[in-house]
């Protein structure tokens, strides 16, 4: 009888695993679908940024100069309805929530590695300073606020929170294909 009660603890450890695994598998599913909206089709496990928006047309580039701004224009701007959702490119720490002149209502988002990353012209914002969010947690929407020609998302990333590089750049070196 031991070895028949032995095979058959066995046997319900295995039911359990294989429930666990198949659990994992449909958060996966989700997160994968998730992951994808945002832009990333690759491995759940390996990603490391995601775009900003769901739905966008890609408008004013990074290094324009002209009428529109007062030097060059320092990020890429994504074209979308007000109250699109913005979110978290990765993780990392909210550090500023704030009218920021033509910048208008200005998100944040610090990085570990130290990288900035602004969201501007926002119409509203969910986080406060301080609050630590993880990639594709929602932090505001699009808006038009500031010096802004109607809503979309003007997107900047600052490396070391310096100067600001080509978000399309940062965005591609990520695995995305804005």
């Amino acid at each position: 009888m031991a070895l028949a009660e032995q095979v058959a603890e066995r046997q319900q450890t295995l039911v359990a695993l294989n429930r666990r695994a198949a659990a994992r598998d449909r958060e996966l599913i989700g997160h994968r679908e998730v992951l994808a909206t945002y832009g990333y089709h690759g491995d759940p496990d390996a990603v490391r940024a995601v775009l900003p928006l769901a739905s966008y047309d890609l408008s004013a580039g990074f290094g324009l100069t002209g009428p529109l701004w007062e030097a060059e224009h320092g990020g890429q701007d994504f074209s979308a309805y007000a109250g699109e959702p913005l979110v978290a490119v990765a993780d990392g720490v909210v550090t500023e929530v704030a009218y920021a002149g033509p910048y208008g209502l200005r998100t944040i988002l610090t990085l570990p590695d130290g990288t900035e990353v602004w969201y501007c012209h926002q119409t509203d914002a969910t986080v406060v300073v301080g609050q630590e969010v993880a990639l594709t947690d929602v932090i505001g929407s699009v808006g038009s606020t500031g010096n802004s020609t109607g809503p979309h998302l003007h997107l900047e990333v600052r490396p070391a929170a310096g100067s600001p590089v080509d978000p399309m750049e940062w965005l591609r070196d990520r695995g995305l294909e804005p």
